[in-house]
């Protein structure tokens, strides 16, 4: 079995001995000779597909790892490009415990410039791990009065990072702590989310959010920024001193 990455992976496919979906998609137009596939992390979704069928039309295997490849899309991750949303639809394990698969697409924004060694990038994990915790909100504690939709305002995040994470199957696991609702147009979340693979935890996210209705803080949000603008200016006034300038004593100068 051979396992597949996105292209921008290379580094790691070099290193671990698998290969890039270009190299796949090549080989299995030319008929391939390996055992068969697992498809790994940073595939595009029509990739994945044509890798998918080719193995087929060969008769090989080609798995996949993750219990659900579907993304969870625009309104649950807010995100506008499929390619930037990095999570499944969370699936309930027990009371107030959820777990989605992470699904990354090598064209993801936080890709689009800048690759470091053989690992995932942190700051994917964490846009994974906010992606999961608005999820969770918004599709699990819609019967606690949760806004859809809504601003979500970070009040808390630590993460802790145990150790790299590679192009390869990894889940993200929700623990909500408390939700609670001091006004009825806003909750407030305590969670922790562990991101794992094959059994290892490999990042631990401590995170207290609030969601706000958009009608109740984007006017309050409209006049702070107003706020800040003004007393950046206020601060740094400069009087303004007018000046006669004589055209000839310039002219005389230059």
């Amino acid at each position: 079995m051979k396992v597949i990455v996105g292209d921008r992976f290379k580094n790691f496919a070099d290193v671990a001995g698998a290969i890039t979906s270009k190299q796949a998609i090549r080989e299995l137009t030319r008929g391939s000779d390996h055992q068969g596939f697992m498809l790994g992390q940073g595939i595009h979704e029509q990739d994945a597909h044509v890798i998918s069928v080719l193995a087929h039309a060969l008769g090989l295997p080609c798995q996949t790892l993750e219990k659900d490849r579907h993304r969870a899309g625009r309104d649950v991750c807010h995100k506008h490009q499929v390619h930037n949303e990095l999570i499944s639809h969370p699936r309930k394990i027990e009371d107030g415990v959820f777990e989605a698969d992470i699904l990354i697409d090598d064209r993801n924004e936080i890709m689009s410039d800048h690759m470091t060694g053989c690992h995932l990038q942190g700051m994917l994990l964490i846009e994974a791990i906010r992606q999961m915790f608005i999820a969770v909100s918004e599709t699990q504690y819609a019967h606690l009065g949760v806004p859809a939709g809504g601003y979500v305002v970070f009040n808390r995040l630590d993460i802790a990072f145990e150790q790299f994470a590679f192009p390869i199957a990894t889940t993200v696991k929700q623990q909500v702590h408390s939700v609670t609702q001091p006004r009825p147009d806003r909750a407030v979340f305590a969670a922790t989310l562990e991101v794992y693979q094959d059994k290892r935890r490999v990042a631990k996210t401590l995170v207290d959010y609030t969601v706000f209705e958009k009608a109740s803080l984007k006017p309050k949000e409209e006049k702070l920024a107003q706020k800040a603008v003004e007393e950046l200016l206020a601060q740094n006034a400069v009087p303004y001193i007018a000046n006669e300038v004589n055209t000839n004593d310039m002219l005389a100068a230059g």
